[in-house]
C-alpha cells in the first residue's frame, strides 16, 4: 500500500500527469481572458517555416499570433503536449479551444478567422 501511494506522489509531483493546459495557459502566458493563436515551431522544420505567410497573412488582419520555439521552451511544448510541428493552438478566452498539428494553411486560416469572428 505505501508502495502504491508513494508511485502516485512520484507521478504527481514529476508532471507525469496532465492537469489541463488551460492551467498552463493563464500561469506561463498570462492569457487570462484573451484570444489568440499560439504556434510552436522550430527553426529546422520546413512546414514551420512554410506556414510563415499564412501566420503573416493571419496577423495582418488583426489577428494576434504568439510563437513559441520549442527548442528554446521545452518546458511550454511538455506542458502543452506537442508532439509534432508544426503545431497551432486556438486560444478563447485563455481557453484552448481547437488546435491543428501539421502542415494545414487552410485549416489554420479557417479556425484562426472564426476564433476572431
Amino acid at each position: 500500500m505505501r508502495a502504491y501511494l508513494l508511485l502516485i506522489l512520484l507521478t504527481l509531483f514529476s508532471g507525469c500527469i496532465d492537469v489541463g493546459s488551460d492551467e498552463y495557459l493563464t500561469e506561463d502566458l498570462n492569457l487570462e481572458g484573451k484570444t489568440v493563436v499560439i504556434v510552436f515551431y522550430a527553426d529546422w522544420c520546413k512546414y514551420c517555416k512554410a506556414l510563415e505567410p499564412t501566420l503573416n497573412q493571419l496577423e495582418k488582419e488583426g489577428i494576434e499570433i504568439i510563437r513559441i520555439n520549442v527548442d528554446e521552451h521545452p518546458e511550454l511544448a511538455r506542458k502543452f503536449g506537442i508532439r509534432g510541428l508544426p503545431t497551432v493552438l486556438y486560444i478563447k478566452d485563455g481557453v484552448e479551444v481547437g488546435r491543428t498539428i501539421g502542415y494545414n494553411p487552410e485549416e489554420v486560416v479557417n479556425k484562426a478567422r472564426e476564433l476572431y469572428h
